[in-house]
């Protein structure tokens, strides 16, 4: 039964409405009447009736195939409804679950947040698989590695943390530059490295074995000496104390070196380990931003299946990577940084 309402004067011009419509009065079912009056004093009166459906929809000019078809559509617009009010759901689920992955992984919250969020009802979210692509895709662009240049920086300083291995580096750098068969470098190195015992003597020998020049220097004075002495030189390597993050004193000195001369153009390449953990590689970050890093030269590359830390971390900073250190072999385990080596190693990771 449908219910339709039928108004006039009186109760009875309502009831002779409902009959001319439907004929049979006896066929309606009266529901309820009412009777007010209008606001210029004149008797309304309203009637409900029960009406059968077909005789309604006949009323109106439309059967009952007509009514099926309608429903089916109405049926149609609520799946689409309901269709549009999962899929959100089931986006952000995935994208949830990509995050929490590639987190897993080492990649930072904040650098995927500014990554995926702004995709939020975008196609690419409604696929697992999919959205990775998109993601390593992105990875891929946004990382950077600093080609190795026919002609090195006339001065690069090394700094970074105690154990990352940057006397090492310094080393295999040094001869990779001196002993280059198509264009051998003059190379000279100045050693900062007056804390830790037998550091100078380890690099002497080292510099005497390859005719390197190697001046010890202490003192900011002693280092614009040095400077003053190996300006002939067509690369000039400092190598720096291994400063602990938290050695204030040890910092203030390395900058005191950094901005004694600056007419001098001095770049700095921060040395991080890629067995270290992010939030590591952040607070040693911190503590030597202010010396202008150009570059980050990776070490123990070989040690570790997981590097998505230390890629967090330059993907973030958006620093480029400039070298990769393989091993401990002076100098053959050092290798101009890659950037297919690298996504590739981080692609590996994804798969354990």
């Amino acid at each position: 039964m449908v219910e339709e309402t039928f108004t006039a004067p009186t109760p009875r011009e309502a009831f002779e409405l409902a009959r001319e419509k439907y004929g049979v009065f006896s066929d309606l079912k009266l529901l309820r009447a009412t009777q007010t009056r209008t606001e210029k004093g004149k008797l309304r009166a309203n009637i409900v009736v029960a009406v059968p459906q077909e005789d309604y929809l006949a009323s109106i000019g439309i059967d009952e195939e007509e009514e099926l078809i309608g429903e089916i559509h109405q049926l149609r617009d609520q799946m689409e409804r309901m269709k549009s009010a999962i899929q959100p759901t089931q986006s952000n689920n995935i994208v949830a679950e990509v995050k929490t992955m590639m987190h897993k992984k080492g990649i930072s919250e904040v650098w995927l947040d500014r990554l995926l969020d702004p995709l939020a009802g975008e196609s690419v979210t409604e696929d697992k698989s999919l959205l990775v692509s998109y993601v390593l895709e992105e990875m891929d662009e946004r990382l950077h590695v600093k080609p190795e240049a026919d002609t090195p920086p006339a001065t690069l300083m090394l700094i970074g943390p105690t154990g990352v291995g940057k006397t090492t580096t310094l080393a295999k750098l040094a001869a990779r530059y001196a002993l280059d068969p198509v264009h051998p470098r003059s190379v000279a190195i100045l050693n900062l490295d007056t804390f830790r015992v037998g550091a100078y003597e380890q690099m002497e020998h080292y510099a005497a074995t390859l005719g390197l020049t190697h001046i010890k220097v202490d003192t900011v004075e002693g280092f614009q000496d040095a400077l003053g002495q190996v300006r002939d030189h067509d690369v000039v390597l400092i190598d720096t104390a291994g400063i602990s993050p938290y050695d204030i004193g040890r910092l203030v000195k390395t900058v005191e070196f950094l901005r004694s001369l600056p007419e001098h153009t001095i770049e700095a390449a921060l040395v991080i380990s890629a067995t270290a953990k992010y939030d590591d590689i952040v607070a040693i970050y911190e503590h030597f931003s202010f010396l202008d890093i150009d570059s980050v030269i990776l070490t123990k590359f070989d040690e570790t299946k997981r590097i998505g830390e230390a890629l967090g971390f330059v993907l973030e900073k958006g620093l480029p990577v400039s070298y990769v250190s393989t091993g401990q072999s002076v100098p053959d385990d050092l290798e101009a940084a890659d950037k297919e080596q690298i996504m590739i190693r981080f692609v590996e990771e994804l798969h354990v």
